[in-house]
């Protein structure tokens, strides 16, 4: 159809021109982002597993991403973890109806493609991370043996049914806090009690003896949080409990220094016994300071200096960041387990709206998923020395 017949043509003709236009442009440049980053070598070589390079998958990835996507997806990671699709609230919103084909397809496209998965997560310690069904019993509360039946039976069912498909799992997420009494008060701590880790990892070692076992928590490098996570850890462990992995999530910002924090804490967790991984890695391109005041978090919401595009000179704040984070890494690689950043590319990242809607730019690949000044400092920190 020419330009001039398009004014006049039927508005639902108008539409389908339009809508084959922007499909055809995003195939183009998905095409075009594919050439330019193909001579580029895949992360995953330059790890060759030690560490495992991941990223997470969301739910309806087949049909999410574009051919440039599920090529970064395929070639740069050898380990993949599920967004939400394993977390119990969405696996089993109805109590005894599961959802389990989004976890068979990515177990499937990771078998194809010789990837990891990581099971996350088993149980996620934060009020709403859980199936409303959880706590009641029918008008009344639930009690906690029928808390714990409940937990039981989900453990025995996501994780026998993946037995063997699973490297690792994270077994319980983000149980600390600093501040008295020392950890997260929840629905979990409130009916089963503070204690109620321990079981969880014995009843997870059990069923699935064979994967790793991981405790995934946030700003596990800061040395507040760990002295209380290593103490945390380390009573599990002498109360019998497997645990392989410490996880730091690392949802860093820029102009973060974190190398050494970071070299600290894996070297802290090593002397303990235990390996560690980055499991949730980002490097935000906003401060999120007046986010975090309340009395500033009005005009936090209203910032988005980004929308179209950032400057290269903050890319190149940001590659800095993770240059420090795979220094670290390399540094003491032989008590890492694995680096994951937490999305394939700009487009896909929690970061556009955590803690606020805006623009971000936190990954290793832009919105066109060509490769940023970040993946090639983190390629670079792979490379043998």
């Amino acid at each position: 159809m020419k330009p001039d017949q398009l004014s006049s043509a039927h508005p639902n003709t108008r539409r389908q021109f339009l809508r084959g236009i922007s499909a055809s442009a995003l195939l183009l440049s998905s095409q075009r982002a594919m050439a330019q980053d193909s001579a580029v070598t895949s992360l995953r070589k330059l790890a060759n597993g030690n560490p495992l390079i991941g990223t997470s998958v969301q739910t309806q990835f087949d049909t999410l991403y574009t051919p440039a996507e599920m090529e970064i997806l395929t070639t740069h990671f050898d380990s993949v973890t599920p967004e939400n699709c394993m977390k119990w609230q969405y696996l089993c919103p109805k109590e005894g109806t599961y959802r389990f084909e989004p976890i068979d397809r990515l177990i499937a496209l990771a078998t194809k493609h010789n990837q990891k998965v990581v099971g996350h997560t088993l149980l996620f310690n934060r009020d709403g991370n859980y199936p409303n069904w959880l706590f009641r019993d029918g008008e009344k509360e639930a009690d906690a043996k029928l808390v714990w039946k409940r937990i039981e039976d989900h453990a025995a069912k996501l994780m026998s049914r993946y037995a063997g498909k699973i490297d690792s799992w994270d077994v319980l997420n983000e149980f600390i806090e600093v501040p008295s009494p020392g950890y997260r008060v929840t629905d979990l701590t409130r009916v089963l009690g503070a204690d109620y880790p321990e079981r969880l990892f014995k009843i997870a070692a059990e069923i699935d003896p064979k994967a790793k076992l991981t405790y995934n928590d946030f700003l596990v490098e800061k040395p507040d949080r760990l002295k209380a996570i290593l103490a945390f850890v380390r009573k599990l462990r002498d109360k019998g409990c497997k645990i392989d992995i410490v996880g730091s999530q690392c949802h860093l910002e820029i102009g973060e220094k974190t190398g050494i924090n970071l070299a600290n804490m894996i070297q802290q967790f090593a002397a303990e016994g235990f390996r560690c991984a980055l499991t949730e890695l980002d490097v935000d391109v906003i401060p999120r300071a007046l986010h975090w005041n309340p009395k500033t978090r009005d005009d936090a919401s209203k910032i988005n200096p980004y929308v179209n595009g950032c400057p290269p000179e903050i890319l190149e704040k940001q590659s800095g960041v993770y240059r420090e984070v795979m220094e670290a890494v390399m540094a003491n690689i032989q008590h890492v387990d694995r680096v994951s950043v937490w999305g394939l590319n700009d487009r896909h990242s929690w970061l556009n709206k955590w803690p606020w809607q805006r623009v971000n730019h936190g990954l290793l690949f832009d919105r066109e998923s060509k490769t940023k000044p970040a993946f090639h400092a983190m390629a670079e920190a792979l490379k043998p020395k």
